[in-house]
């Protein structure tokens, strides 16, 4: 119908407003003991004005509500005939009275509440009017002080609890392709990413997924995508010692925003010294040195050089792990005695067949998955083939044509205070991956081990966040909102934290920006079907 809204705001006395809730709360006090003088409707309102003020007036009294409001609202029907405005009058009142507010039709003021709905700031009917407010509830009368993220296109993230509408991202026409996910066990984070990832594919995107935990797998087998099982007894084998041509060539061992390009050769030595000290979490610098020279022995005996061109090699042209064991083995050296021993576990050991070979791994499907599962008793063999991986998937998404997704499950793995600079490559993907047409989602269950890469004053897990337009931050606990609190990666109102403390599964804080809202991960029934 034809309804326009006016209100008229002023500031009020909270010492008055004290002294008014004290009586007003005996007076329906006194109401309310003498029901028999009530009708059923008339207690139920009253009971509702009774709590009403007892929660405005402990509001007051603690602090959390110190300034306080005289609000007029006025509501202005028009129609083509009395009739038509008897009828949506009654409605009106009938609406009104549903949601425990009275409204008065001054017939005999008309003229008077005309002009108090007109733009020249005169309440005219303030004795019919008034409503004591503070400043939280007043806010509510505001249009559109609720958050909305709701983009044209894009992919929906989930429903917004507080208003009801649609949560939905186009994270591809962003500054940042890369979204952040925290949550603890069991508040739905597996879900919220393994519905992001369909619905990305759906829009006919390739995704690529590392899976520590095992938890996309099974969904993915079932849509009919790749998963490639790592482990000590497969066959499976990414070759640590292979160059890809057509690779990204920017030197991601820089901290400055400058792109400088290097040889692939010098890129693949940086790449594999940071292997090395995953698989060694004591390298000495004196080791380090070494390793760099067999290293550039070992590409020499296949012929690779600084002055290599790589367009035509295939991966069977590259050296193994063995032909680097050799190179060391040969020479006896004292010093690399403790690493050579180390390394034969991944050469000849339990690991040989999950390291050294050349790589025999297919990435023709639009959705692969990587599943480190059988690693997880194996913490530097599962962090040394999750960098693994990691390393031969960047090149993979910088040589291939078309939008690609990347997800990173339990990227705290990847965060070794020993080795911090594995977590800097991970920023480095995630910063630049928009380049190449890419976007990367790197999620997390235990926020104090994900900050736990720290170089000098450059946190690399914090670096993430930071980079980070869009985050998804699901129920935590109090030990986790603590840590994010000490170390100021994100800021949270006390009613945000409240939330995440009661989050119940699949709701949480999701950000775009300075854009943020109560968020409910939604699901149709066929997605429920195939992850679950």
């Amino acid at each position: 119908e034809n309804l326009s809204i006016s209100y008229h705001i002023e500031p009020a006395s909270p010492v008055k407003m004290l002294n008014s809730l004290n009586r007003s709360i005996m007076d329906l006090d006194t109401r309310l003991k003498g029901k028999n003088s009530l009708t059923p409707q008339r207690a139920i309102e009253t009971q509702q004005e009774l709590e009403s003020s007892m929660e405005l007036l402990a509001k007051l009294q603690d602090g959390t509500s110190s300034k306080v409001f005289t609000v007029h609202m006025y509501l202005h029907l028009q129609a083509d005939s009395l009739k038509q405005l008897d009828r949506i009058t009654g409605r009106l009142q009938g609406i009104l009275s549903r949601v425990g507010v009275k409204g008065y039709a001054p017939k005999c003021e008309m003229l008077e509440g005309f002009y108090s709905i007109l733009p020249i700031a005169e309440n005219t009917l303030p004795q019919w009017t008034y409503r004591t407010m503070d400043s939280e509830a007043l806010s509510s009368t505001f249009l559109f002080d609720e958050s909305e993220i709701f983009h044209h296109n894009g992919v929906m993230k989930g429903i917004n609890k507080t208003t009801g509408s649609l949560v939905v991202v186009d994270q591809y026409a962003l500054d940042s392709h890369s979204e952040f996910v925290v949550g603890k066990t069991g508040k739905g984070k597996t879900f919220y990413m393994l519905k992001d990832m369909m619905r990305y594919w759906m829009q006919g995107l390739q995704v690529f997924a590392i899976d520590p935990e095992r938890q996309f797998s099974k969904t993915i087998k079932r849509l009919g995508g790749q998963v490639i099982y790592l482990s000590a007894m497969s066959n499976t084998i990414i070759n640590p010692l292979e160059i890809r041509y057509y690779a990204d060539r920017a030197d991601l061992d820089r901290d400055d925003e400058e792109e400088v390009e290097v040889h692939l050769l010098f890129q693949k030595i940086q790449r594999l010294k940071i292997f090395f000290k995953l698989i060694k979490k004591d390298m000495t610098p004196l080791e380090n040195a070494l390793i760099e020279r067999y290293l550039l022995k070992t590409y020499e005996d296949k012929g690779i050089t600084f002055e290599t061109d790589f367009s035509q090699f295939k991966a069977t042209d590259y050296p193994i792990l063995k032909d680097f064991y050799d190179a060391i083995d040969t020479k006896k050296q004292p010093e690399l005695k403790h690493f050579k021993e180390i390394l034969w576990m991944y050469v000849e050991g339990s690991n040989s067949r999950l390291f050294n070979g050349h790589t025999n791994v297919d990435l023709s499907s639009d959705m692969i998955c990587f599943d480190l599962k059988n690693l997880e008793e194996e913490a530097d063999s599962q962090q040394a083939a999750m960098y693994n991986v990691l390393s031969f998937l960047w090149d993979e998404i910088t040589q291939r044509e078309g939008t690609k997704r990347l997800y990173v499950d339990e990227a705290h793995i990847m965060a070794d205070p020993n080795n911090p600079r594995a977590m800097k490559f991970l920023f480095q993907i995630y910063k630049r991956i928009r380049k190449y047409k890419g976007g990367a989602t790197v999620a997390t269950q235990q926020i104090s081990d994900y900050l736990s890469a720290i170089e000098g004053n450059r946190n690399y897990g914090k670096a993430i966040i930071a980079n980070s337009i869009c985050r998804m931050i699901l129920g935590l606990d109090t030990t986790d909102l603590e840590d994010i609190k000490s170390n100021r990666v994100l800021e949270l109102s006390e009613e945000e934290q409240t939330i995440l403390l009661k989050a119940k599964r699949g709701e949480g804080i999701y950000v775009v920006d300075n854009d943020r809202v109560h968020i409910e991960v939604d699901h149709t029934p066929d997605e429920m079907k195939l992850i679950d």
